[in-house]
C-alpha cells in the first residue's frame, strides 16, 4: 500500500444508489457541480430490496457510466441492502446494527460463502448494467463482520470503506479518514451522527490530509443535516483548498 498522494483529498460519496433514489441522486450530483465537486464516490446497491436490479434500470445505469467515464468512482454498496438472516457476530456489532442500521445491516447477516456469493453476484450485475468492475466495498451501515469480510477477500475486491476508515484487503492496513455527512435519518439520530463525526475525527479534520463527507437520498433533501453537509463541502473546496478525490485516489488504485 503505497502512501496517499499529495494535498488535501475531500472524498464526497453517494449512498444508496439504487434505482428508487434516481431523482435525490440526480439533485445531490446537480449541488455538487454547483461547488466545483464533479469527482466523487457512488456507493452503488446493484439490486435494492431485492426488487430493483440495476441492468434493468437503464436511465440509471447510464448515469453511472457517465460519472464513472467522467472520473467518479462506483463502489459496491452491499447486493440489497436488507438483512438477510439473523445478527451475527460479536455483541456489540449486533447491538449496533439493530439499534441504528436494522433495515440496512446486510453484512452482519451473511456469513462468507454467502458474503462472497453476493458479492460475486453484485459483479455481475455491475458488468450486466455496463459499469466497471468495483474493487472496493462499503457495507451498509458501515457494518460488516470478520466472516463476511474474508468472503470479499475470496470474491476478489481489494478496499473495505468503513465510517472513519479505507482498509487494505491484502495487507490490512488502514487509513483513518475524518468524517462528517447526513445520514437520511431523523433529527435525533442525525444529531447523534454529528456528535460521533466531532468526537472521532472533528478536532483532527483541520490537520487531516484526506477526510470524507457523505449524503444519502433518504430524509429531507433541503433539511439542516443535507445543507450543513454542502455548506461545508463548498467551504473546504472552495476556501480551504482541499481537492475532491475518490478513495481510488488515495492510494492509485485506478
Amino acid at each position: 500500500m503505497s502512501e496517499p498522494s499529495a494535498g488535501r483529498c475531500l472524498v464526497v460519496s453517494l449512498h444508496d444508489v439504487a434505482p428508487p433514489f434516481e431523482a435525490q441522486l440526480r439533485r445531490q450530483l446537480a449541488r455538487l457541480d454547483s461547488l466545483g465537486v464533479s469527482r466523487r464516490v457512488l456507493k452503488v446497491v446493484p439490486n435494492w430490496q431485492g426488487r430493483y436490479p440495476l441492468p434493468e434500470a437503464e436511465s440509471l445505469a447510464a448515469l453511472l457510466r457517465a460519472e464513472a467515464a467522467g472520473g467518479s468512482q462506483l463502489v459496491l454498496h452491499g447486493l440489497e441492502h436488507r438483512p438477510r438472516g439473523p445478527w451475527r457476530g460479536p455483541w456489540h456489532g449486533r447491538w449496533r446494527a439493530a439499534l441504528v442500521a436494522g433495515r440496512a445491516a446486510e453484512f452482519v447477516t451473511l456469513d462468507a460463502v454467502v458474503a462472497e456469493r453476493s458479492v460475486r453476484e453484485g459483479c455481475a450485475l455491475f458488468a450486466r448494467a455496463g459499469l466497471p468492475q468495483p474493487s472496493a466495498f462499503c457495507a451498509p451501515g458501515w457494518l460488516i463482520t470478520r466472516e463476511a469480510t474474508e468472503g470479499l477477500r475470496a470474491a476478489g475486491l481489494r478496499w473495505l470503506v468503513g465510517e472513519f476508515t479505507l482498509r487494505d484487503l491484502a495487507s490490512s492496513r488502514r487509513l483513518f479518514l475524518p468524517a462528517f455527512g447526513q445520514v437520511g435519518g431523523s433529527p435525533l439520530h442525525e444529531a447523534a451522527s454529528a456528535s460521533l463525526n466531532w468526537w472521532l475525527g472533528g478536532a483532527w479534520l483541520s490537520r487531516a490530509g484526506a477526510a470524507k463527507a457523505y449524503l444519502h437520498p433518504q430524509g429531507d433533501q433541503d433539511g439542516l443535516a443535507v445543507r450543513r453537509t454542502l455548506r461545508r463541502v463548498g467551504r473546504l473546496v472552495a476556501e480551504s483548498g482541499w481537492r475532491p478525490a475518490t478513495y481510488a485516489d488515495l492510494y492509485g488504485d485506478v
